[in-house]
């Protein structure tokens, strides 16, 4: 469900299901990417949300505990492609502080 890209120097995280959703079902791929980027030594992340169309508080707290670790290693999480509807959805819960919001690279 998930693929890997290297540009310049960041490391994509692409969901590659139409209308995906990130939720309870399903967060242990996208945790489990994560975690093997992170035990990389990887320093700029960004997950597309291109094709996000729902997320839900297991992803929410997913993304928060991976950018707890990742600052402390000096790490950059950022999110690329979001919708409008599912920024929204980290706006209200004010998580979206923590994050770096890209159009595009």
């Amino acid at each position: 469900m998930y693929t890997v890209e290297r540009k310049d120097n960041y490391v994509i995280i692409r969901n590659t299901q139409n209308r995906a959703e990130i939720e309870f079902n399903n967060i242990s791929e996208l945790s489990e990417v994560l975690k093997n980027l992170m035990e990389e030594g990887e320093k700029k992340i960004l997950i597309d949300f291109k094709n996000v169309v729902y997320i839900d508080s297991a992803g929410l707290g997913v993304l928060l505990d991976t950018m707890k670790k990742l600052k402390a290693n000096e790490t950059e999480l950022g999110i690329l492609s979001i919708s409008k509807d599912v920024l929204e959805v980290f706006t209200a819960t004010k998580i979206a502080q923590y994050f770096k919001f890209y159009k595009n690279i």
